[in-house]
């Protein structure tokens, strides 16, 4: 193996994360999760940690599809188990989605919110479904996890509503 290949790899797995023999995909999406957290840190306005979490998933949408095609190869499948930055978009969509009076701020909230997003996005409903089925391109790779964090902030949103 080049070493260039060892460092695509390296990016397209999450940092190594995706490689993972079970559930490759949630341990992907950890980076996500780290990366919200980050931002939840880094600022106290709810609007500030959104941008944060846009400008993630902008970051790894450019990732992925700088890498896509060499992942598909690489991997010898259209949609690599290990090729995670769907995952990881999808859950930093999900503070993005989420109704402006119902910020993630708790840290059960974010363990909710990424446990929901893995369970939705493996279930894949409506929308997701049809995306995952139909659309065999880099676009819906990533989409199908989008659709997936916009299902799971509706309902994250509806909870945390509740709650208040």
């Amino acid at each position: 193996m080049k070493a260039k290949d060892g460092i695509r790899i390296f990016l397209a797995s999450g940092f190594g994360l995706g490689l993972s023999p079970v559930v490759p995909g949630s341990f992907g999406a950890l980076v996500g999760l780290a990366f919200h957290f980050a931002g939840a840190w880094l600022f106290d306005d709810t609007l500030y940690e959104r941008i944060w979490c846009l400008t993630g998933a902008a970051f790894f949408s450019a990732l992925h599809y700088a890498l896509n095609d060499w992942a598909q190869k690489w991997w010898n499948d259209p949609d690599p188990k290990h090729f995670v930055h769907d995952e990881i978009v999808g859950y930093l969509m999900v503070p993005v989605f989420m109704l402006p009076q119902t910020p993630m701020s708790e840290w059960w909230q974010f363990l909710v919110g990424f446990c929901l997003f893995r369970i939705l996005d493996a279930i894949k409903l409506p929308g997701a479904r049809w995306i995952d089925r139909n659309v065999h391109t880099a676009n819906g790779v990533l989409f199908d996890d989008v659709v997936s964090a916009a299902y799971t902030a509706l309902i994250l949103s509806g909870v945390l509503w509740l709650m208040m």
